[in-house]
């Protein structure tokens, strides 16, 4: 049987808490929720909170089994109500409890994981766990879901585990699971970004500028930027370090941004450095094979330009061939009329001759 424990010390949350929500039903008044970083405690969003806006399609805002971030607006801990908005959720906080709740919700299953390991069978094994590892460092620093940066801190300095007063068992159980769930993982980060110039310098500037966003790579951080079509050019990188390598990112579009300026140019950020997912990564792929097969094609267009002039002057000396077979015809007919006025001659010399003969048969008679 899976054993189950809260995200963090409190039990319940507290009022203005942005926490994470899985929509179970949906009734008149609307809609019932699992708080997911509380155990699964029921709180509901009623329908006025739910849109800013007027509401014409119920199934539009919120969908049965959807998860979602919502805004603590009341709790009743002694009745176990929690009511609940998602219409003053703001952009940023849903960001921030994004973020909190995938890392509350990695530090959850290595506990969870570790009490099976160690053949818990009570959830207040696991809640007791929590309290000298996760819940201790949370108290520390006053912070909730910081056990998972000191947890990944102690993939390099084990000795952090240290103060949290566990059995060398226990300590090595769970540091096993931290270096095998919390190893760095690289992430990608992509930037879009459009560079022009209409200036003398031209296409030399584009690339003047270009080449001054790659000088800004390292060996942790290295920078690349490609073509997609002009003037569209994507900017990666490949880093273990989410932060450094959206800064590093934004700094090589700084440098950019001042060459191409220097050369009259302009920059225009199409896409700001984000970290990409694996979907996103393979349409880049496709959209940098397609640019290629394209550039292929243009090269290709070139080679069919020759051939055609090739084709074209094949078919003049063909025509020239022609016009000296029509020569040739019009001198055969040429010997053929000059054939046709010989025997024209050869038959006038015989009616010539008979015409003599009969003269002199006719002077014969008269004598």
């Amino acid at each position: 049987m899976p054993l189950f424990c809260r995200y963090y010390a409190q039990k319940y949350p507290e009022i203005d808490d942005v926490v994470m929500v899985t929509v179970r039903s949906i009734a008149e008044m609307g809609a019932y929720v699992h708080l997911l970083e509380y155990n699964n405690i029921e709180g509901m969003i009623l329908l006025s909170e739910l849109s800013r806006r007027r509401i014409r399609s119920m199934n539009k805002l919120i969908r049965v089994g959807k998860t979602e971030p919502v805004v603590v607006i009341r709790v009743d801990k002694e009745k176990g109500y929690i009511d609940l908005s998602k219409r003053r959720v703001s952009k940023e906080d849903v960001e921030r409890c994004t973020e909190k709740f995938a890392k509350a919700k990695a530090v959850n299953s290595i506990i969870r994981h570790v009490g099976e390991l160690l053949s818990y069978t009570t959830e207040e094994q696991v809640e007791e766990l929590y309290l000298r590892t996760a819940w201790h460092f949370e108290e520390k620093y006053k912070k909730q879901a910081c056990a998972y940066d000191v947890f990944k801190q102690a993939v390099i300095d084990p000795k952090i585990l240290e103060e949290c007063q566990l059995d060398e068992e226990t300590r090595e159980v769970l540091l096993t699971q931290i270096q095998r769930k919390l190893q760095s993982q690289a992430v990608k980060i992509r930037a879009d970004i459009e560079v022009s110039c209409f200036e003398y310098e031209g296409i030399d500037a584009v690339k003047s500028a270009l080449l001054a966003g790659i000088k800004m790579s390292t060996t942790e951080i290295p920078i690349r930027i490609n073509l997609i079509a002009p003037p569209l050019y994507v900017m990666t990188t490949q880093t273990t370090e989410k932060q450094d390598g959206l800064r590093a990112l934004e700094g090589a579009i700084e440098g950019v941004t001042t060459v191409i300026k220097e050369f009259g140019g302009t920059l225009t950020i199409k896409m700001a450095p984000k970290i990409v997912t694996d979907v996103e990564e393979a349409d880049l792929a496709r959209q940098l094979e397609k640019a290629e097969e394209e550039n292929r094609e243009v090269a290709g267009d070139d080679d069919e330009e020759e051939e055609e002039e090739g084709m074209g002057e094949l078919a003049i000396d063909s025509e020239e061939e022609v016009g000296e077979g029509k020569k040739e015809e019009v001198v055969v007919e040429g010997k053929k009329e000059e054939a046709g006025e010989g025997k024209k001659e050869e038959a006038t010399k015989e009616e010539a001759a008979k015409e003599e003969a009969t003269k002199e048969e006719a002077t014969k008679e008269e004598e």
